[in-house]
């Protein structure tokens, strides 16, 4: 008892954090049943599952992966950034396995309540989403129809995730040692081998060939086999190009300018903690988006995809917000040594304006490059209009701005009161 005491009142401590990880299980569930339920609606005449002659299969399980690796990377955010706090419980004394229960009774209570929610707003939402589809696409069926297959399906994924979270986290318990606590930059997961580093122009070239290769495509299966090679070469580019031109930019420009030496060093270290999440991002749309353009001649399946593209939009821009969010009490001491070596509230606002629109801008117009250039081919081919495109880049851009805007806002509140 005084274990899942000792982990409530943790929870209350560490309120925001508490609630970015309890957002990232609520929506993944309200999505994914969601999800589920419309492509296992008989009115929709999709067989999810079994003699589906449409692409909503493959489709359904790209988009579950992509949600599912929205919640381990916000899980991953959520325990490192509970890891003076284990380290602290390790060093009172108690055992290896009293830690891996402190941390999984914080996470499986926030996970029960947060599923629970997420089942019961999700079923408030079927006959919204229902009545939206079948209006549009003017079919005929029951708005309020809940299929049980889709509590099944969901209850699986769930479980699975439960599961998977509850592994990682008893594993890092074990793995780790006080010292590594200490330092929260210890990542959950590790590989035992290495590969040999490819040079930085394999990498640059695996980036910038697709780009020029794309125009002369016409077919969409040419394009998703291309991105492969475009999504080697930004994994490139993130981990050790942009890294390499920032310490460049520092050098250069952070002697004589005070405010872009900090604001680019948070850049790089944001960068390397999400590059993951920049993949996903690039891989979502140019899979997704090509997906729909494939299933233009079914347009109830082509808005499925629709729904599944902006769905995870919403997820990886949210996971974006969960990251920054982990980081706001690490970020609320830094500020504050910084306000006490001379620097004013204008300055430090302008240091975190000017850092979230770097990271964010580089989210966004590092993938939007490739859709770009595949929009102006295939609309050049007549193959798609001005309000598909428009819809598109509003679906890839919007959610990540609305994020940048909150995390503005979360950053401004966090500086001392004794400053404003």
């Amino acid at each position: 008892m005084g274990l899942f005491k000792l982990a409530l009142q943790s929870l209350k401590s560490d309120l925001l954090k508490t609630i970015f990880y309890f957002l990232s299980f609520l929506l993944t569930t309200v999505f994914i049943f969601l999800f589920f339920n419309l492509a296992m609606n008989p009115a929709a005449g999709i067989n999810l599952g079994g003699r589906d002659k449409t692409i909503v299969t493959p489709i359904a399980v790209f988009v579950i992966l992509i949600a599912m690796i929205c919640v381990f990377m916000a899980n991953d955010f959520y325990v490192l950034a509970k890891s003076k706090d284990i380290s602290i419980v390790l060093m009172s004394g108690a055992s290896v396995y009293k830690v891996g229960m402190y941390l999984l009774l914080q996470s499986l209570i926030v996970m029960f309540f947060a599923i629970l929610l997420g089942l019961l707003l999700g079923y408030l939402l079927v006959p919204v989403l229902n009545r939206i589809f079948f209006i549009t696409f003017n079919y005929s069926g029951d708005f309020y129809y809940v299929s049980d297959r889709a509590y099944v399906a969901t209850t699986i994924i769930l479980l699975f995730e439960v599961g998977w979270c509850t592994y990682l986290n008893m594993g890092y318990c074990y793995r780790t040692s006080i010292n590594k606590l200490i330092n929260d930059s210890v990542k959950i997961e590790t590989f035992g081998f290495k590969l040999r580093k490819p040079s930085n122009l394999f990498y640059i070239l695996a980036f910038i060939v697709p780009l020029i290769i794309f125009p002369w495509l016409k077919s969409v299966e040419d394009y998703l086999l291309l991105s492969i090679v475009a999504m080697i070469g930004l994994y490139g580019v993130i981990k050790h190009i942009i890294p390499e031109i920032i310490e460049r930019f520092q050098e250069r420009y952070g002697i004589e300018n005070q405010y872009l030496l900090i604001v680019f060093g948070n850049v790089k270290y944001d960068l390397q903690r999400v590059r993951m999440l920049v993949l996903l991002v690039m891989m979502s749309a140019l899979v997704l988006m090509c997906s729909i353009l494939y299933t233009l001649n079914t347009p109830l399946i082509s808005t499925i995809v629709l729904f599944s593209y902006l769905s995870v939009m919403i997820l990886l821009a949210l996971t974006s917000l969960f990251k920054l969010g982990m980081e706001l009490k690490g970020r609320k001491k830094s500020f504050a040594n910084l306000y006490y070596l001379g620097y004013s509230l204008k300055d430090l606002k302008k240091i975190i304006n000017l850092e979230m629109i770097i990271f964010y801008g580089m989210i966004i117009l590092i993938p939007l490059v490739y859709q770009i250039v595949i929009i102006i081919r295939l609309y050049s081919l007549g193959l798609i209009n001005f309000y598909l495109i428009a819809l598109m880049l509003i679906i890839s851009i919007i959610p990540m701005l609305f994020c940048m805007v909150a995390c503005i806002i979360m950053y401004h509140h966090i500086l001392p009161k004794s400053i404003i």
